[in-house]
């Protein structure tokens, strides 16, 4: 059997990330964080997420 995919909800992502829901919408809206629409729903992948936090990171110790 394959690796299971870990997805997130707004408020699962938020939680993870330690921010409101307001600001996962505020990333999402910027085109920042990387999220998959689902109809009205937002999805979000953990490893996605933790790639696009190491990007962050290391532009910041530029």
């Amino acid at each position: 059997m394959g690796k299971e995919e870990t997805l997130w909800d707004v408020d699962e992502a938020g939680k993870y990330l330690k921010v409101s829901k307001d600001t996962i919408y505020r990333w999402i809206d910027k085109k920042k964080m990387p999220a998959i629409r689902v109809g009205k729903k937002w999805l979000f992948r953990k490893e996605e997420i933790d790639a696009w936090l190491n990007m962050a990171e290391n532009r910041e110790e530029r």
